[in-house]
């Protein structure tokens, strides 16, 4: 019987030793592969300042280099597409200009020519079209742009500073003539660490989107409130019919439009909500968008709070 309590002892005792002798080696290799996981998951929400652990020369050294040359050749990758469509977007600007100069000059002359006839030509008509058509094209060239300039400067790339969050919202809402349609809940001395101009398109499309597609339904709501120490989380919130569950997670992409019967006039360019996330992000921000019970949609933005 002793025997067998030393043997049980000696056992215990390996065990212990065991444990302490490779207890610095798999924390150690916890450590970098939950830094490996903290990295990763940066990258795939489009950070790709990210770097990996990669200072030893073994296995997970060499996954880490792996994974920043990853990172790299996916920054050079992104940032190369997002210029050459800003790049694209700023050629078509001048032939786009000059075929509107075009139209003009032909449009008063036909209206001359019609004044003059007995009989007014069909012409004007069809001349309206391609104006219609050329000035939808001039739009989406127009979005394009601002979809690149935001997209290229990037979270990290922009000097913040303090934007009264109310005074901001209220010259949109002016802006966009929608002050019968949207109320307001936001504190006069809340402030949000952003770009004016970024936060200021992004609120726009948000409250163009709602009064487009929820006007009808009910107010559009606009609050603000802090979250946690050092956030301000802004809503914009509708009791309209919201979209599709399993469209939720594309919103924000490029476009992706919730409906694919949606055509341009109903529909947009579906660039809007894509604005809206780059401008935000831009000023390291996050937006999330989400339905609401019975009806309704909401997005919400997080931004830093100054003071």
């Amino acid at each position: 019987f002793m025997g067998a309590q030393w043997y049980l002892l000696a056992a215990l005792g390996l065990m212990l030793a065991s444990a302490l002798f490779w207890w610095p080696f798999v924390a150690g290799l916890t450590r970098t592969i939950s830094r490996l996981t903290k990295v990763t998951e940066h990258i795939s929400r489009g950070d790709f300042s990210a770097r990996a652990p990669a200072a030893s020369n073994d296995e997970l050294g060499r996954l880490g280099h792996a994974v920043n040359r990853m990172s790299e050749r996916l920054e050079q990758f992104v940032q190369g597409q997002k210029r050459f469509v800003g790049d694209v977007a700023h050629e078509l600007c001048s032939p786009l200009s000059r075929l509107q100069f075009a139209l003009g000059i032909l449009e008063e002359q036909v209206h001359a020519a019609s004044t003059a006839a007995a009989t007014a030509p069909e012409s004007p008509d069809s001349l309206a079209d391609i104006r219609d058509e050329v000035q939808q094209l001039s739009d989406l060239v127009q979005e394009l742009l601002m979809f690149s300039k935001a997209a290229v400067r990037g979270p990290g790339n922009l000097p913040l500073s303090p934007v009264p969050i109310a005074d901001l919202i209220h010259r949109v809402i002016a802006r966009e003539h929608a002050d019968s349609a949207v109320t307001v809940n936001v504190p006069d001395d809340m402030h949000a660490l952003a770009e004016p101009g970024l936060l200021a398109r992004a609120m726009a499309n948000l409250i163009r989107n709602s009064c487009r597609y929820a006007a009808h339904a009910g107010p559009i709501t606009i609050s603000a409130a802090k979250a946690g120490t050092n956030a301000i989380l802004i809503t914009i919130s509708d009791r309209g019919p919201g979209v599709p569950v399993e469209a939720l997670s594309n919103l924000g992409d490029p476009f992706f439009r919730a409906e694919l019967s949606r055509s341009r006039e109903t529909g947009g360019t579906g660039l809007g909500l894509a604005i809206v996330k780059t401008c935000i992000e831009a000023c390291r921000g996050t937006v999330r968008f989400r339905n609401l019970e019975p009806t309704g949609f909401e997005a919400q933005i997080e931004l830093g709070r100054a003071g």
